[in-house]
């Protein structure tokens, strides 16, 4: 069949992003035969021109729509990426007659309510690699595709693809066949590597263990190194660990780690979701050796009661330990909170910055406030419970909880009365400002090393100098 795979994410900050679910799903399809188009918008500034010149170029008979976010996940200037993909699923109706499918994992969250909202044929839940294919074999011998496992169709409910067992035997992703690979190097963007699919752990907010599996899926350490191997020739400066928990089994950490030292592809690793209860010696060593440069620890909160209610399975006790681990590696660390889960007040608040204010001074925080509310999450099932959640709220558009015990303005005043270096603080909205996408571009013509979050200091600076 003839298919048309369109990455719908543009979003540019705090990072550019390669587009690994898509990409992925898009080497599949060609591995199975099909003949696979690919349109990247993440770099057009009115995508539905290019989306309507591709449909009457190429004729797809399937087109598969790839959403990454319903929003900018920003508290303060809430921006919903749904109306632009709506303008792109409709300009697909337009101007094509081909069956549309819907996937990635903003429409994995709610996917009868987003195939209503964009008009979608169908909608790929969880892993799209098989799901995806056995749809199109579905299509294409005329067979009713309503039994596949994690397909979608009509506005009905249905679980997530089986997991993928053998992630080794998918095929290899060749970002440069779907991808104009310079203009993610202008903007420095990272190569995205995986080392296992899956999430053991049961974040209140979170819905990764619903869309991975609850399971750790391993890939074969040196399959891993050869991907970073070929990540380092791709001409991108950094490779990130984009796993949603990294360093966990520690002990497949190491060995992957080990295998990347092994063949010294001088590029610089990093990853933004190191769990404190990963951080052992052993781990630290590996990823010396393997070239580790900077990496963010998901702290979320420095007391104990936040972090049970917030499920996050790790104590302010593993925090303290991890902070001393990591005194040994020698990469920069930025340490994630998030305020305003149910439960927060100025007490917890104080708490957290007590914590921060132990922080090495040449660390970094990065804090969030205010939680987004994802569809089927216990977070949700909660607020409906307490009565502040309509059982109807569908959650397409951004709706964030601020716990009424706190004010955001204040919480950040108490967290930078801790003590911790004030140009060292970053916050969701800083790391969005607008000046953000035009300093990247200046650091990368100037050769400063990626990540970009590790010169926000120098951004803040900046910032307050000219007044914007």
């Amino acid at each position: 069949m003839r298919v048309l795979i369109i990455n719908g994410n543009r979003e540019r900050t705090p990072q550019t992003l390669i587009p690994i679910g898509a990409c992925c799903v898009a080497s599949a399809v060609e591995a199975a035969g099909h003949e696979t188009h690919f349109l990247d918008l993440t770099f057009s500034r009115l995508p539905a021109l290019p989306v309507k010149s591709a449909v009457r170029r190429i004729r797809p008979e399937v087109i598969g729509l790839s959403l990454r976010n319903l929003d900018s996940c920003d508290a303060v200037t809430r921006h919903s990426d749904l109306p632009e993909m709506r303008a792109i699923a409709a300009m697909c109706r337009r101007h094509s007659d081909a069956v549309l499918v819907l996937g990635g994992p903003a429409v994995s969250l709610a996917p009868a309510s987003m195939m209503r909202y964009l008009d979608g044929d169908y909608a790929v839940v969880g892993e799209g690699e098989h799901a995806f294919i056995n749809l199109l074999r579905a299509l294409e011998h005329g067979d009713d595709p309503a039994t596949i496992p994690g397909v979608s169709r009509g506005g009905a409910a249905a679980e997530p693809a089986s997991p993928i067992e053998r992630l080794d035997t998918l095929p290899p992703v060749d970002y440069s066949r779907w991808l104009t690979l310079r203009h993610y190097r202008a903007y420095d963007a990272a190569y995205p590597v995986q080392t296992k699919r899956g999430c053991r752990f049961g974040c209140s907010y979170c819905r990764y263990p619903y869309l991975e599996g609850r399971r750790w899926r391993l890939r074969d350490p040196e399959q891993v190194a050869e991907e970073v191997a070929r990540g380092a020739a791709s001409g991108l400066r950094h490779i990130e660990f984009v796993d949603s928990v990294f360093g966990l089994p520690a002990a497949h950490a190491v060995a992957c780690c080990d295998a990347i030292s092994r063949r010294q592809p001088g590029v610089a690793l990093t990853t933004m979701e190191l769990n404190p209860t990963a951080c052992v010696p052993e781990l630290v060593q590996a990823m010396n050796a393997a070239g580790f440069t900077t990496v963010a620890i998901t702290a979320e909160s420095g007391s104990d009661a936040m972090l049970a209610g917030m499920q996050k399975g790790f104590t302010t006790g593993d925090l303290h330990q991890a902070v001393q681990v990591l005194h040994g590696l020698r990469a920069q660390k930025l340490w994630i909170f998030l305020i305003g889960a149910p439960g927060e007040d100025e007490d917890t608040v104080r708490e957290t910055a007590r914590f921060i204010a132990r922080l090495p001074a040449g660390d970094m925080v990065y804090v969030t406030f205010g939680v987004r509310v994802l569809p089927g999450t216990a977070l949700q099932q909660a607020l409906i419970a307490s009565g502040e959640l309509a059982v109807e709220e569908e959650l397409l558009q951004p709706y964030f909880y601020l716990s009424p015990r706190i004010d955001a303005v204040k919480s950040r005043r108490l967290l930078e009365e801790s003590g911790f270096p004030a140009l060292r603080f970053v916050t969701l909205h800083d790391s969005t400002h607008w000046l953000l996408p035009t300093a990247q571009r200046v650091m990368a013509a100037l050769g400063m090393k990626p990540p970009y979050w590790r010169h926000l200091r120098g951004m803040n600076r900046l910032r307050r100098w000219l007044h914007v």
